[in-house]
């Protein structure tokens, strides 16, 4: 039998929660999605909603066979899979278990945005990411942009 990984599959762009929907509604047992989202209070005019966003833009974590991970192409708003030096990129277990914890973590964390100046490296451990270093690219009154270089993403961090 072999081995489940995690792949990273490109979506089309507000696509991310159907298509992790319908990967998951295939049923095959070889083949789960995981789109990792946010709760955010969007304003307009007339009221306020809560709504789920995803983290990151474009992405659906795919854990599957290497032999399995091809039956996604089959659903509508499925791009490519994430290539590096010409193999798949593989994200580690441990990291989609930390990405997990953070995002179920209630803990709220109080720092001034003085603290986060571009190019400042950060240890993320206060932050529910073990043994994970980042870097700051950008920061504003209530956000800082994380790049973290294991996973190849920049992380949107919001603060109080």
């Amino acid at each position: 039998m072999q081995e489940k990984k995690w792949y990273v599959l490109y979506v089309k762009g507000n696509h991310e929660k159907k298509v992790e929907k319908r990967i998951n509604d295939l049923g095959l047992e070889n083949l789960t999605a995981f789109c990792p989202s946010r709760t955010e209070v969007r304003v307009w005019s007339d009221r306020k909603k809560k709504i789920q966003v995803p983290l990151l833009s474009r992405v659906v974590f795919i854990h599957s066979t290497e032999t399995e991970r091809a039956h996604v192409f089959g659903i509508p708003g499925t791009v490519r899979y994430l290539y590096d030096q010409g193999q798949p990129g593989i994200v580690r277990d441990v990291e989609i278990e930390q990405l997990r914890s953070v995002l179920e973590s209630t803990d709220i964390l109080s720092h001034t945005t003085e603290e986060f100046k571009p190019g400042t490296a950060l240890q993320l451990d206060g932050y529910g990411l073990d043994n994970q270093e980042g870097v700051v690219v950008k920061s504003t009154k209530n956000n800082v942009w994380i790049a973290l270089s294991s996973v190849g993403f920049v992380v949107k961090l919001q603060i109080n």
